[in-house]
């Protein structure tokens, strides 16, 4: 085989693989002839995403670690495969390096690499750190975190570099003309974002459609792109009036919708705060409230404390939620000066070069070189 094998562990959500993804794009552009391949999950979102890539992608059958008992033979008999799987991979295509983009799904090929001396780091975005993450940091040569706070988190760890969150370089190349034109949006207007996720945030789509009324209001001064998830049209769809309003259920060209934008409503997951904050956009965020650990209220605390975002708390009661819009989201909208200074606080805390720096550590680059820039 022709030029170095580089291995990507990681899926079962678009929060796991999209980071990896930044890193192979850019270490694609350090060793053109190099080989990426992707060991996923075998879950639909891990073919959806990586099938319109270019790089080799290898499911494994691994599942979570089980909630009930009868689950515990299904998931040592997917264990011990996914294990067999990645022993096999290290022995036959010997790879220079494998990153690990966290959770479970990560975990065989981890756990082979370091059993096989293959170079191996792992990449945590998340302000808080999950039990496999904890397992894996002790098995890697390195971690990479987004959040200063995750350091403390991760105790044992062989080592821990802040680096932010890899992006992908085309979130940093959407055009507004273009998505004027897509979309028949204004160039005399402002643009508010509203990103419910892939799958629909339902309790984000309700209360937006509970204050349609006064989006009206903003008419001559707001249009809206509201990425509401597949399915769930029927959730926000011919609620307003008069204010220019495109629902999309998911969007291709999302480059272009952050280039439009002037402010953006969205959950508070590790990879939209990475985002928000190398492209440069203020934000309200709505927190996943189910999480035991809050991980999202996490995430979401360096730009709030910037200035550059606010949090609303998901009550998961549609009125409450419409009321807490109404005080938070359209008072800004309708605050100039208050956007402005959101708008520069973001831009403050800008950068977007993590995955640089761990594509640079994978080609084997002095530590100290790559966190100083390189």
């Amino acid at each position: 085989m022709l030029g170095s094998t580089y291995i990507f562990a990681g899926g079962a959500t678009g929060g796991h693989l999209y980071p990896a993804i930044a890193v192979a794009d850019e270490l694609k552009k350090y060793q053109p002839d190099a080989h990426l391949i992707f060991i996923c999950s075998n879950h639909d979102i891990d073919r959806y995403i990586l099938s319109s890539r270019s790089y080799a992608y290898i499911p494994q059958p691994i599942r979570p670690l089980p909630q009930k008992i009868t689950e515990v033979p299904g998931f040592i008999r997917c264990l011990s495969s996914s294990l067999r799987l990645c022993k096999r991979i290290v022995r036959d295509i010997k790879p220079v390096a494998v990153i690990g983009t966290g959770g479970y799904v990560s975990v065989p090929m981890i756990v082979s690499a370091a059993r096989g001396g293959v170079r191996s780091g792992l990449i945590n975005i998340d302000a808080v750190v999950g039990r496999a993450n904890k397992y894996l940091a002790r098995k890697v040569e390195v971690t990479f975190v987004q959040f200063d706070s995750t350091a403390n988190l991760l105790k044992g760890a062989t080592e821990v570099i802040k680096v932010g969150c890899p992006i992908r370089q085309e979130l940093l190349r959407g055009d507004a003309n273009e998505a004027r034109r897509l979309w028949g949006l204004s160039d005399q207007r402002k643009t508010l974002l509203i990103m419910a996720g892939s799958l629909g945030a339902i309790n984000i789509n309700r209360a937006v459609a509970a204050i349609a009324d006064d989006l009206d209001e903003l008419a001559d001064d707001w249009q809206i792109l509201h990425i509401c998830g597949h399915g769930k049209l029927d959730e926000t769809a011919g609620k307003v009036s008069r204010i220019r309003y495109v629902v999309l259920e998911y969007c291709h060209q999302i480059s272009h919708a952050y280039a439009v934008s002037d402010l953006v409503l969205a959950r508070a997951g590790a990879s939209t705060i990475g985002e928000l904050s190398a492209i440069g956009l203020p934000a309200v965020l709505m927190p996943y409230p189910y999480h035991s650990d809050r991980q999202q209220y996490l995430n979401a605390e360096e730009m709030v404390r910037r200035g550059a975002a606010i949090i609303v708390d998901d009550t998961s009661d549609v009125q409450s939620n419409a009321e807490a819009l109404r005080g938070s989201l359209l008072e800004i909208m309708r605050n100039p000066s208050r956007l402005e200074a959101m708008s520069q606080a973001t831009k403050d805390g800008a950068t977007g070069d993590a995955a640089k720096k761990i594509a640079r550590w994978m080609l084997g680059w002095d530590k100290d070189e790559l966190v100083a820039g390189g």
